[in-house]
């Protein structure tokens, strides 16, 4: 698949969990801008087993503004 931007994967897939590899980031900001979808699933753990496969600059994160019930986001 193609680099895409991050906004453009999410609204793809909605309500799903996604893993993203990272080629382009806003350096002032450090906010990824775009990337490379490399999985997508209705469930955390499966974006979690494929995120232990990657290597290199990656990016998990769902794909609407609420995380669903259950789910708390730290920074």
């Amino acid at each position: 698949m193609s680099s895409q931007k991050i906004e453009t994967i999410k609204k793809r897939y909605q309500n799903e969990w996604l893993l993203i590899t990272i080629d382009k980031m806003d350096e002032s900001t450090t906010i990824p801008i775009s990337g490379k979808l490399i999985a997508h699933s209705s469930q955390r753990d499966e974006i979690y087993e494929e995120e232990m496969k990657c290597r290199g600059n990656t990016l998990t994160l769902y794909s609407e503004d609420k995380l669903p019930k259950g789910y708390a986001a730290a920074f």
